[in-house]
């Protein structure tokens, strides 16, 4: 009886692990609850001061809310929850928030509303960036992260629809002009991220259980290495190595790989699970997201300190000059939004310490 039990216990907790895989393939599963958060004047000036001085922040979209979250580069700690107000309009489950590579407004991919979004630095929405003209899923459908192309392009992976597999490439006015990556190519199933190295690109495929390499005009060129099982955001550090934040399968954590794949240690502390998004800090830790919160760990595997908790957080992208390199600048329109937004700002907060 006992070995019956123990082999139904196994049976159900497979089948619960194959559910969330499946929800969060598909952009679904969020277990919080959404709060009425109100944007802090305060916080949004600290943020604009940052930028302002030339400094970056990290961009963090969470999908309780639907709102993306800013944070300090170097410790990882919180600064403005709202720097992208809740927008449940116009978005869904936000994944990725980059810099636009021309115009320096907000890119964000939204997985089931199937389009890359466009916001200014304020927070305002400005429209569909991509597919220009609005949704298309011929093209996008089920998209999770997004990634600088060459020549100012942007990015998409696409997971879903009749363009599955593959890596959709826009110019900087998000009209759509191919396939980066071809669907399938190499065995590529079912993307999660695209990011570029100096002579490759890298590409993470959840259902094809392996972080594949293409070359710089997207032809596939090997696998860097094969990972169980379900790669979500990849990241370079500074000396090269690759992170991956694994949500499932045998090496769920975050994996570390050296930059010819050979595999450096799992990150996984017992209170975690189901990693999302990665980025490595100055002091040698690792930022990491999953479906309860953006949380700070070591590479012993301990969690050092929860940033935030009860929101279902993405990916970590810098937006401004961050440490490790830059991303791109703001054009002069908007140069002139930010300054004003700076100057809204510091009015707003003058007067309500005023009061």
């Amino acid at each position: 009886m006992r070995i019956l039990a123990f082999c139904i216990t196994l049976f159900i907790s497979s089948a619960i692990v194959a559910q969330s895989s499946l929800e969060e393939a598909d952009g679904l599963g969020d277990t919080n609850s959404p709060t009425d958060s109100v944007p802090d004047p305060v916080a949004r000036q600290r943020v604009m001061e940052i930028l302002g001085a030339g400094g970056g922040v990290l961009l963090i979209p969470e999908s309780t809310n639907d709102r993306v979250m800013a944070f300090d580069p170097t410790t990882g700690d919180l600064i403005d929850p709202d720097f992208i107000p809740a927008d449940p309009t116009n978005l869904s489950t936000p994944i990725q928030a980059l810099a636009h590579p021309t115009n320096g407004n907000i890119l964000v991919s939204d997985q089931i509303d199937d389009v890359v979004q466009e916001y200014d630095v304020l927070g305002n929405y400005v429209g569909v960036f991509a597919p220009a003209g609005g949704a298309n899923t011929a093209i996008l459908d089920n998209i999770r992260g997004i990634g600088y192309g060459p020549s100012n392009t942007i990015l998409v992976t696409v997971g879903g629809g009749a363009n599955d597999d593959s890596v959709a490439q826009f110019d900087s006015a998000g009209n759509y002009v191919g396939n980066f990556v071809a669907n399938g190519s190499g065995g590529l199933d079912s993307p999660f991220d695209v990011i570029s190295r100096a002579g490759d690109y890298l590409v993470g495929g959840i259902t094809s259980d392996a972080i594949h390499q293409y070359s710089t005009a997207g032809a596939y060129l090997s696998d860097l290495t094969p990972i169980n099982t379900f790669p979500e955001q990849l990241y370079e550090t500074a000396s090269g190595n690759i992170l991956v934040a694994n949500f499932s399968g045998t090496e769920e954590g975050v994996v570390e790989y050296t930059s010819t794949g050979s595999q450096v240690g799992i990150y996984d502390p017992a209170s975690l699970g189901g990693y999302r998004g990665v980025y490595e800090l100055p002091n040698g830790n690792i930022l990491t997201t999953n479906g309860s919160g953006v949380h700070e760990i070591d590479r012993s595997g301990n969690l050092v300190e929860t940033k935030i908790s009860g929101v279902s957080a993405r990916f970590i992208s810098p937006f401004g000059v961050v440490i490790g390199g830059t991303v791109p600048t703001m054009s002069e329109k908007m140069m002139i939004l930010f300054l004003a937004g700076l100057l809204i700002s510091a009015l707003f907060v003058a007067k309500k310490r005023s009061n």
